[in-house]
């Protein structure tokens, strides 16, 4: 039998990852209607990247610029999104959603939150609070700007997390890496 590549608390929190994403992913589709990218998108517009440029969209999306075009044209069509002429550049088109795109981004955040609370329910708060806090740490050495916080915020509920507030620690990261340079 071979040894192991990794320690036991690292091959945990990797099965975590994949429980976690795994089910946020067939919720997510599930309540958009839309598979691969499309949640995500609708979340973002909806959160923070709403008439922004599309290239803020593919960053967040991890996609190239044509890829995210095809994901607006495909929440164009179904009369979820627009596009309008960016006025600082007229090459650019700044995206935001519609008034269905918004109630449908809603449904993808609650069904979002159902898998969160479902998987953390077992939890005390103050073991929901601990975790949060090593999440945290965790999330602080992932997070090494700005482009890397738009992604890992894609499908993230901006007033939970505590954005506004300054409390986010994503947020906290991508500030202090931006600050290093």
């Amino acid at each position: 039998m071979p040894g192991a590549h990794i320690t036991h608390e690292e091959n945990v929190v990797g099965a975590l990852s994949l429980v976690l994403g795994d089910r946020l992913r067939a919720a997510t589709e599930e309540a958009a209607g839309l598979a691969g990218a499309l949640p995500a998108a609708l979340v973002s517009l909806h959160e923070w990247a709403g008439g922004r440029p599309i290239d803020v969209l593919a960053g967040a999306l991890r996609v190239s610029h044509s890829r995210a075009v095809r994901v607006v044209d495909r929440l164009e069509a179904e009369g979820l999104a627009r596009r309008a002429p960016d006025p600082a550049d007229a090459r650019a088109a700044l995206v935001s959603l519609t008034p269905a795109g918004r109630r449908r981004a809603k449904r993808v955040l609650a069904a979002r939150g159902r898998v969160l609370g479902e998987c953390l329910g077992g939890l005390s708060a103050a073991e929901s609070a601990q975790l949060a806090a090593l999440v945290a740490k965790i999330l602080d050495t992932t997070t090494d700007g700005r482009l890397a916080a738009r992604a890992t915020c894609r499908l993230c509920d901006a007033h939970a997390c505590g954005h506004d507030d300054g409390r986010c620690p994503v947020t906290l990261a991508a500030n202090a890496a931006e600050a290093a340079r």
